[in-house]
């Protein structure tokens, strides 16, 4: 096994992957999901506030990504609060999470018809 990759290594490889999403859908396409997200209560686990979240566009999920990394310990590391390693690690477990679902937002938002069945399923069937 080579070597573990560093903390800031880990959060630039992530923000590449963010670079790299398809996001060029209209203002008008992110709140119609939004909208419909939102009458089903879609409660992903994420600590960005659901109904900001639903309407980020790429550059807003880098901005929250920042926001994330410039949360005061005590804040972003409240499990782990004397364990600097342990706090870089929930850090990227919440970035890593919210790009999970960030992706399953651009599939509702491209009107995927299996994301959205699974929302239903979760969401409408339950």
């Amino acid at each position: 096994m080579g070597m573990e990759k560093g903390f800031t290594d880990q959060v630039e490889e992530l923000k590449d992957m963010i670079g790299g999403l398809r996001d060029d859908f209209s203002a008008e396409e992110i709140e119609k999901t939004a909208v419909r997200l939102e009458k089903l209560n879609y409660a992903p686990s994420i600590i960005t506030p659901v109904d900001r979240f639903l309407r980020l566009d790429r550059q807003g999920l880098l901005d929250e990504v920042d926001r994330i990394l410039a949360m005061p310990d005590q804040e972003a590391c409240a499990l782990a609060p004397d364990d600097t390693r342990k706090c870089e690690d929930l850090r990227l477990q919440f970035i890593k999470v919210l790009l999970f679902y960030y992706e399953k937002l651009i599939s509702l938002r491209k009107g995927d018809a299996d994301e959205w069945d699974e929302i239903d399923e979760l969401y409408v069937h339950d």
